[in-house]
């Protein structure tokens, strides 16, 4: 007989299937999915400024940067309300632009749109010409075969029964 275990992970296993991604009883701290990415991204950050370039590279950025921020909050400071109604006449400025854009992509759809089944329709049409002259061409080398045949006088058995039934239904038509 086993010993009883005060906590057998078989039979919390058959009681709680779902346990192995319940945390609440977890020893150590809780790492949440943004607390995990924020220390991903901080760990790659790091890394990457392992290299001089890298690092010159993000402070020549970062007082580029800094010196734009400053000029862009001077010139707030010196004037609010105009830079605030030059960024709203820039936005709906743009605002109007991307509006055409999507009028002129529409545009641009339907006529590629009807274009393409006008191009659908001509396939059909040529695709039902190739098959008619397929089977124009097909009769035509019946005749060239009956003519060589004819004119070499090896005509089967058939075939000559079914030319001299067409020479007198002829007959009969020129009669």
């Amino acid at each position: 007989m086993e010993p009883k275990l005060q906590h057998d992970p078989k039979v919390e296993q058959a009681n709680h299937p779902n346990r192995q991604f319940d945390q609440s009883n977890a020893g150590g701290p809780k790492i949440t999915v943004v607390t995990g990415m924020l220390l991903g991204a901080l760990v790659g950050g790091l890394l990457a400024l392992l290299s001089t370039s890298n690092r010159e590279n993000t402070k020549q950025s970062l007082s580029t940067a800094k010196s734009s921020v400053g000029g862009l909050v001077d010139t707030v400071k010196q004037d609010p309300a105009g830079k605030a109604s030059q960024v709203i006449d820039q936005v709906k400025s743009a605002s109007g632009i991307i509006q055409e854009v999507a009028t002129d992509v529409q545009n641009v759809y339907e006529k590629v749109a009807g274009e393409v089944d006008t191009v659908k329709e001509d396939v059909n049409k040529v695709v039902g010409t190739a098959q008619e002259a397929k089977s124009d061409l097909q009769n035509i080398g019946e005749k060239v075969v009956e003519a060589k045949d004819t004119a070499l006088g090896q005509e089967n058995s058939s075939d000559t029964s079914s030319s001299k039934n067409e020479s007198s239904n002829d007959n009969k038509t020129q009669a």
